[in-house]
């Protein structure tokens, strides 16, 4: 009887001495994980880090990840960039998503040494026109007259032109809307009616850069990606059949393997 006590205290010992990391392992871990590259996600209007969480979680032991808040966003968006510029990485990926990769062409126009690999996902490089600013109008009456819903609802079929899709995320995409802080909301509406061009940027910028983009996506539709494709010849296309303007919903995990093939190219010319 005694033995098979003492047996079972070495079992449960030995049990113990297998779940605490031995200190020259855990350094091992954490100057493994210090070698991989940053990647920064900013997401897109009236959304948060939920939108990347497929993304996040692919790309886990690939990159260390970071999504950037919005929430903060105010109307000096050039402020709002070199604040976020001071709390980033001295070196990093960046992947923005619509009105995010907006903001990531702001942060390569004032950051470019520091910027590894670019990813435009459902964006353009265009600037503001009469077009995104009549539409920021529509979007700023509409949060006075009825708050987030209103904006969500008015576009949730460009958003997700598949049913079973809007049906599926219309939720999440009305709840990140909702979290939305009203005076974030009418700065990303009034950028991206007022943003400078990003061409100009991107062809004076040679890392590696990724365009993922929807064939169904009628926000950034394919004449705006193949101008971005005429500023760098060089970039890699990739656009997604029978998928709307929500590739991180719609395609997470496509859009998981995009990301990690271009996290896995060696940046260059930075």
């Amino acid at each position: 009887m005694r033995s098979g006590r003492v047996s079972e205290q070495q079992r449960t010992a030995a049990a113990r001495r297998a779940a605490t990391p031995h200190p020259a392992g855990a350094a091992a871990q954490a100057q493994e994980a210090s070698a991989l590259p940053w990647l920064v996600l900013i997401p897109g209007t009236l959304c948060d880090r939920r939108l990347f969480a497929a993304q996040a979680r692919a790309l886990r032991g690939r990159a260390r990840v970071r999504c950037v808040d919005l929430h903060g966003l105010d109307a000096d968006v050039g402020a709002w960039a070199e604040r976020l510029l001071q709390r980033l990485p001295p070196r990093f990926s960046l992947a923005g998503f619509s009105l995010g990769g907006l903001l990531a062409l702001e942060l390569l126009r004032r950051a470019p040494e520091r910027i590894e690999r670019l990813a435009l996902v459902a964006s353009n490089a265009e600037p503001g026109n009469r077009r995104a600013q009549r539409r920021s109008r529509q979007q700023r009456a509409a949060w006075r007259d009825g708050g987030a819903g209103a904006v969500v609802g008015r576009l949730m079929p460009v958003y997700l032109p598949v049913p079973r899709q809007r049906a599926r995320h219309a939720p999440l995409i009305h709840g990140m809307a909702g979290a939305t802080p009203g005076a974030a909301a009418r700065a990303q509406f009034a950028w991206a009616a007022l943003r400078p061009s990003g061409h100009a940027a991107m062809a004076a910028h040679t890392a590696p850069l990724l365009v993922v983009s929807g064939a169904d996506d009628a926000l950034c539709p394919r004449a705006q990606q193949q101008r971005l494709l005429a500023t760098r010849p060089d970039a890699r296309w990739l656009e997604l059949r029978r998928c709307g303007h929500f590739i991180p919903l719609e395609r997470p995990r496509q859009l998981s393997r995009l990301l990690a093939q271009w996290l896995a190219a060696p940046p260059r010319g930075v």
